[in-house]
């Protein structure tokens, strides 16, 4: 506990010299920090988690040897894996350095595949005319790059006219070479009703045109004949859906895939639909140009385990088990999972065993990547603690949800720290931490906070209850003491208030009046200052402002999640926040600005690979969390995320300490130390040379400071104070300063 409080007073009031320019904050993502499930080792526990990724391959460094591509469509992220060998052995290797080298206008789906003839992928996406392509250079630097191609394709119909290609968001189009003439073409889901399929051919092999040209002309209205009516498993082969049926109620989104299944020169057609489970198989029985399906097959691959999600299936064929040979991965293709799915097994791996244009799939997996990270489902909602009492920072961390025993629920996961206070290693203790889960809350978000001020920190919780559409922010007490293991209590949960569904608080003295005022991140994106008119143990939160600094609604940074923590060392805390956007940003020292429009700094984030400072691409950011974790000149912020996972930073510039502040140069004391107030009426603070003094309660609220001028010996009269621990800071005229604890009992 002693090392605990070194790092916490450090934390809180190490001060830094007046210098002419602010150092800029930055900070590195943190890999090497260990967490063990009960099968073992994670290899790459601080991945950000997945949930609805789309796979590609592409050569990321230049050695020849492909690397893995992701873009979750949930998290609107992209995310790169290199390959890597150890002792003859390939494996992925998480390189989030790479993932910046990508286009952030990247939305919905993306696929890479090389149309010019350069040996390098480049990027088909979604745009508002349908699809858009950028082309992969590579720079003096030799780092790949991206520029933008085509805004759109076209087609011409019969040499009539020229149409963009349009299609649903929500679809994954066909994008191979369907006719062997070394060309891509294009199968995409006709856009108004869906029924069909429109194939696209690519003429720029026959007409002679350069590589870089893409030049389609529809070949067909209706490929291979398929005509799919409503609900799941229901196609027309060679007709259309029944008169006496009610009428297609428009195209909701499927994600194709053509690969030769069976060795005879043509693609077969993988097909998930938005509401549908399974898989589904329908064999070309026609040739290269002309394709024609007579059947289906609702349950794919055959002969092992069948691809069968809760919703939108989609399949993606790359050779992940680095043997030559492509083979078939499976995952969702959603956007937002609406209570159906089960998130943490949302990558299925089979294995292909035959050969590309024959292949026999096997199943391997359904956590391929997941299980190598943290990830709990949906959502990810992190905080610090030293919950069982032995002095270091464990990780308590909720989550939107994750489907259990048939159950939409979400809990609370424990990982205790059974590294040092310098070298932490988190073990997750138990996945339903007060047993929330039995109550089919949601968005369950932990913060810890002495919020009934007897100085120990309580657990903040806050949730939503189903089918309320609104969010509870709540508080348990905790009664186990200062410097002890938590001892918390469900039953005695209590409201704080209720709020709109989504909201996320943070409680921080934001007047320096000596009692928690209430920071309220909304849904919408805005931030609002409610001050604490009550008192620090019954308090009042009244509305002040709507738009705290300036943070107003904006559809793009939804969800904002606020954090107040001092990462500079000043004494005075800055306001960190996440969202959707996935932008990290920090406002410093913003008590001080509470009238003002808050400046951001979010080029926060050093980038291995560039050797600059950049703006975090984290994706749908749920929560951010801080801890002194490597001791008291490193502090680390846990970001979660929508996808279930989180990331881990270490502060690597904007932490200042004063160089010239000497361990005992002000020749500080207190006493008597521990104070009694059946002993003693008051305690005394004396230094070597005048000082003001400030003191300060054991989670950083400011109880008192000194309103005469420089002296070499105050009083403190502690008969208020509640048991618990202490820090006294001394400062002299200089600036110096020197801290010191202070037990009342």
């Amino acid at each position: 506990m002693s090392r605990l409080i070194t790092i916490l007073f450090c934390l809180l009031f190490t001060c830094s010299l007046c210098l002419a320019q602010q150092v800029p904050m930055q900070f590195k993502l943190c890999h090497d920090v260990p967490v063990t499930h009960a099968a073992g080792a994670l290899e790459a526990p601080w991945s950000g988690g997945l949930n609805s990724p789309q796979f590609s391959t592409i050569d990321l460094n230049q050695d020849g040897q492909e690397d893995l591509f992701a873009f979750d469509r949930t998290m609107q992220k992209v995310y790169t894996w290199l390959a890597v060998q150890e002792n003859g052995v390939w494996r992925y290797k998480y390189a989030p350095e790479y993932e910046s080298l990508f286009p952030k206008e990247l939305s919905y789906w993306v696929l890479l595949r090389d149309y010019n003839c350069d040996g390098l992928k480049d990027i088909f996406t979604s745009a508002p005319l349908g699809i858009q392509v950028y082309r992969q250079v590579i720079g003096e630097d030799n780092k790949i790059t991206f520029v933008l191609a085509e805004d759109a394709l076209y087609y011409s119909n019969n040499n009539v006219r020229r149409s963009n290609m349009q299609m649903g968001s929500a679809d994954i189009p066909i994008i191979t070479d369907m006719d062997g003439d070394g060309d891509l073409d294009i199968i995409t889901t006709e856009f108004s009703l869906g029924e069909t399929m429109e194939y696209h051919r690519n003429m720029r092999v026959e007409q002679g045109l350069d590589c870089n040209e893409l030049r389609f002309v529809q070949e067909t209205n209706w490929w291979g004949g398929i005509t799919e009516c409503d609900g799941c498993n229901n196609f027309v082969f060679g007709g259309f859906c029944r008169v006496a049926a009610p009428l297609h109620s428009g195209h909701d989104g499927s994600a194709l895939l053509a690969i030769d299944l069976d060795g005879d020169g043509d693609k077969d057609l993988l097909m998930g639909n938005i509401y549908c489970h399974n898989l589904q198989m329908m064999e070309n029985v026609g040739t290269p140009t002309k394709a024609l399906m007579q059947s289906l097959e609702p349950s794919f691959p055959l002969n092992t385990r069948p691809a069968n999600f809760r919703l939108f299936t989609a399949p993606y064929y790359e050779d992940v088990t680095f043997d030559g040979v492509p083979d078939l991965l499976v995952a969702p293709n959603i956007s937002v999972n609406d209570s159906l799915g089960e998130m943490q097994h949302a990558v299925w791996l089979y294995k292909n065993n035959g050969a590309e244009d024959h292949p026999e799939f096997e199943f391997v997996q359904e956590d391929f990547l997941q299980g190598q990270m943290i990830d709990l489902g949906e959502g990810a909602f992190p905080a610090f603690a030293d919950i069982d009492g032995d002095g270091k920072f464990d990780l308590l961390v909720g989550n939107a949800a994750s489907l259990r025993n048939g159950k939409y629920t979400a809990s609370l996961s424990l990982y205790l720290n059974t590294g040092t206070n310098t070298e932490p290693a988190f073990t997750l203790a138990t996945d339903d931490y007060l047993g929330l889960a039995a109550n089919e809350y949601l968005r369950i978000k932990p913060a810890f906070t002495d919020f009934n001020n007897d100085g120990v920190p309580d657990l903040v919780l806050t949730f939503s209850r189903k089918q309320l559409n609104r969010t509870q922010i709540n508080y348990i007490p905790n009664t186990g003491g200062a410097g002890k293991a938590f001892q918390l209590d469900v039953a005695r949960l209590q409201l704080i208030r209720a709020t709109t569904d989504g909201d996320s608080p943070c409680f921080v003295d934001v007047d320096d009046d000596g009692d928690l005022d209430l920071l309220l991140g909304k849904a919408h994106g805005g931030l609002e200052f409610h001050r604490n008119i009550g008192t620090a143990s019954a308090p009042d939160f009244v509305l002040e402002t709507l738009t705290l600094g300036g943070i107003v609604p904006d559809y793009f940074r939804r969800n904002i999640y606020p954090l107040a923590a001092d990462l500079d060392g000043n004494g005075t805390p800055e306001l960190i926040t996440v969202d959707d956007s996935g932008v990290l940003r920090i406002y410093r020292d913003f008590t001080k600005e509470l009238s003002s429009t808050f400046v951001e700094e979010s080029q926060v984030l050093e980038n291995a690979l560039t050797q600059k400072a950049e703006m975090s691409r984290f994706g749908r950011a749920t929560g951010v969390a801080m801890a002194g974790l490597g001791g008291s000149d490193k502090l680390f912020l846990a970001v979660g995320t929508q996808a279930g996972g989180m990331y881990l930073l270490e502060q690597t510039e904007g932490l200042q300490h004063n160089p010239n502040e000497p361990v005992e140069g002000l020749g500080l004391e207190v006493y008597p130390n521990p104070w009694n107030a059946q002993r003693f009426s008051v305690a005394t603070v004396r230094a070597a040379e005048p000082v003001a003094i400030s003191v300060y309660d054991g989670i950083g609220r400011v109880v008192y400071k000194s309103t005469s001028s420089f002296s070499r010996t105050h009083s403190l009269d502690l008969r208020t104070y509640k048991a618990g621990i202490y820090f006294v800071r001394a400062t002299n005229a200089k600036g110096d300063q020197q801290v010191k604890k202070l037990i009342v009992q």
